[in-house]
């Protein structure tokens, strides 16, 4: 247990960086938010075709979701290394070496099925927690979510829309699967995997003829993460457990609830970011049946019903100076404005 404490400080870390480095654009100031730029290409919602981000029941299967995620975990390539795969993840579309990526994706092709099947099973039933272990496959699943996230950002290249579509599916759900699995480290990668998939989104949002999303973000689950599973879950292990006299385990239950706070400031987080997806998909309907043009407050956009701010349970700050739009979450609870996003948002010409 005082591993999993170790190593919760490290997964944090993992998350803070993984989602700065997804932004286009992000502020140098320490204490300022995370500033995301997005040049969105105008795309009206389209009744005809429901796109959906999260699996239908109806498409499940009854199979063991975290056996095929093991099974992906396995006999990963060695090459490219997971640098070469971030590199490549921050570049924008235009410049992705694509026979390179391509090449990348065709060596993990067995793994990244095993994904795909896994993220259509009805159950994940994970291994039960042995206090003093970590849960496998963490460092695997990191690469496996670069992989995936490649994937999305080459097909949307490719103006494989659909095909991209299914892949971000698959990865949301693949970190609502880990994400509620019984430890918080697992929690947190799941969070640190649904944050990664949004680059992607953000991809489709700036590509001309991308699909609006609007639709399918609305239908994702609140929260995307439930945090509070894997939470409750290491806790109940802790009190039960027979390894640690009662003064131990008080003393590693606070430093597991210090540690559960900041757990709790980045699902926030996550959830603030893809309920401000949603407001840029609105806003690409927007633009689209307005000439171009966005409007000069939230409540103009009748068409697409505006999400409230999932943090601050009020409107999102929204501001307007006729030539670029700028849409802020609020800074979650316990949180610093490091840990809020602001997205500046133009109309691609």
């Amino acid at each position: 247990m005082r591993r999993s404490v170790m190593y919760l400080v490290v997964t944090v870390a993992l998350v803070l960086s993984s989602r700065a480095h997804a932004a286009r654009q992000a502020s140098k100031a320490p204490d300022s938010p995370r500033a995301i730029t997005l040049a969105i290409e105008p795309a009206a919602l389209n009744a005809q075709k429901a796109y959906t981000l999260a699996p239908k029941a109806e498409d499940l299967t009854d199979g063991d979701g975290a056996s095929f995620y093991a099974k992906a975990a396995q006999g990963l390539p060695t090459s490219p290394d997971t640098k070469q795969l971030a590199e490549w993840r921050k570049l924008p579309l235009r410049d992705l070496p694509r026979a390179q990526v391509q090449a990348a994706l065709q060596h993990a092709k067995t793994n990244l099925d095993l994904l795909s099947q896994g993220a259509k099973c009805h159950g994940c039933n994970w291994p039960p927690f042995v206090p003093g272990t970590m849960p496998a496959n963490l460092t695997e699943y990191r690469q496996l979510t670069f992989l995936l996230c490649l994937k999305a950002r080459l097909e949307i290249a490719q103006g494989q829309y659909d095909r991209a579509i299914e892949t971000i599916r698959t990865g949301l759900t693949m970190s609502k699967h880990v994400g509620e699995a019984p430890t918080i480290i697992q929690g947190m990668t799941g969070i640190a995997i649904a944050s990664l998939m949004l680059q992607p989104v953000e991809d489709l949002a700036q590509t001309k003829g991308g699909p609006n999303l609007y639709p399918a973000l609305l239908a994702l689950p609140r929260p995307l993460v439930d945090i509070e599973v894997p939470i409750a879950a290491e806790i109940k292990n802790l009190e039960s457990s027979k390894q640690y006299n009662a003064l131990t385990r008080g003393v590693m239950r606070d430093q597991l609830e210090a540690s559960h706070k900041r757990v709790r400031v980045t699902a926030s987080r996550l959830d603030g970011d893809v309920a401000a997806l949603q407001c840029v998909e609105a806003l690409r309907h927007y633009a689209a049946v307005h000439k171009g043009q966005l409007p000069k407050q939230l409540s103009e956009m009748t068409d697409a019903k505006v999400p409230d701010d999932p943090i601050s349970r009020k409107a999102f700050a929204y501001r307007y100076d006729g030539s670029k739009a700028v849409l802020e979450v609020s800074v979650p609870k316990g949180g610093t404005p490091r840990d809020c996003t602001r997205y500046e948002i133009t109309v691609a010409r």
